[in-house]
């Protein structure tokens, strides 16, 4: 007899318990962070970076994409008359190198901290997710210098979030390349300025026009007078040197000044 009692009141536990479910809204079983049921995303870090690629904000771990912020690469005008071409990332080497669908490009006058030293995986990471593997980027070719050493071409690159060369350096992850600002198209931009294309790092530039430059040195142009220069504050290399030499570019006397 009491077997029959406990077994009628299993089934009443049961069947009150089915009720309550069914009349439970099924918006109490979701998780409201992300929108979807069940448990949470098994993927969440995959979800950002698809978010970011898409121009969304990732906040409170869910995305919200803005009307029209998809489009906002697309009316990105370029400078110059190199490459211009929208890309989609495919691998990020780290802080200054991005692969594309067709290039392989090293950004324009930054350098981020290279494998091993300190900051190299703050800067990979940073750029990871500023241009995230599978968003669309616009690449802006360097009128001034196409290509480094090592086949990769030079440029100003336009992530979802803005330039990826500026905000690297807004936020710490880079340096400027002083010795290459006199040759790249972007040196008047505010971002190189700023960050070191200003004042010394300009002089030294060969002439179109040979006025009012110190004889000391034939093949380039400084002007008599100025303060005292390093081989570091000028980017020219292997020039010719005669006379007094003035800032000393010369140091072993063979008339050549800052000979690399």
């Amino acid at each position: 007899m009491n077997i029959i009692i406990i077994i009628v009141i299993i089934v009443i536990a049961i069947i009150a318990a089915i009720g309550i479910f069914a009349v439970t809204p099924s918006e109490t079983w979701e998780d409201q962070r992300t929108g979807f049921t069940g448990v949470a995303s098994p993927n969440e870090n995959k979800e950002k970076i698809e978010c970011l690629s898409n121009g969304g904000i990732w906040e409170h771990n869910g995305c919200t994409i803005e009307k029209g912020t998809e489009t906002q690469v697309k009316k990105i005008q370029c400078s110059g008359s190199a490459i211009c071409v929208r890309e989609k990332v495919i691998k990020i080497i780290d802080g200054d190198t991005i692969y594309s669908d067709s290039y392989k490009i090293r950004l324009s006058l930054v350098d981020t901290p290279e494998k091993g030293e300190v900051g190299y995986a703050e800067a990979t990471s940073f750029t990871a997710m500023s241009c995230p593997v599978g968003s669309m980027i616009l690449v802006d070719q360097d009128d001034g210098q196409l290509y480094d050493e090592f086949g990769r071409l030079l440029g100003k690159i336009h992530c979802e979030n803005g330039i990826i060369n500026e905000i690297l350096l807004q936020n710490g992850h880079a340096k400027i390349l002083t010795q290459y600002c006199m040759n790249s198209e972007f040196i008047g931009e505010d971002w190189a300025q700023d960050y070191g294309c200003k004042s010394k790092q300009i002089i030294g530039k060969v002439p179109q026009v040979w006025e009012n430059c110190d004889s000391s040195y034939p093949s380039i142009c400084l002007e008599p007078g100025i303060e005292d220069l390093d081989c570091s504050d000028i980017a020219v290399r292997n020039f010719q040197v005669t006379g007094d030499d003035p800032h000393g570019f010369d140091g072993d006397k063979d008339g050549v000044g800052c000979e690399s």
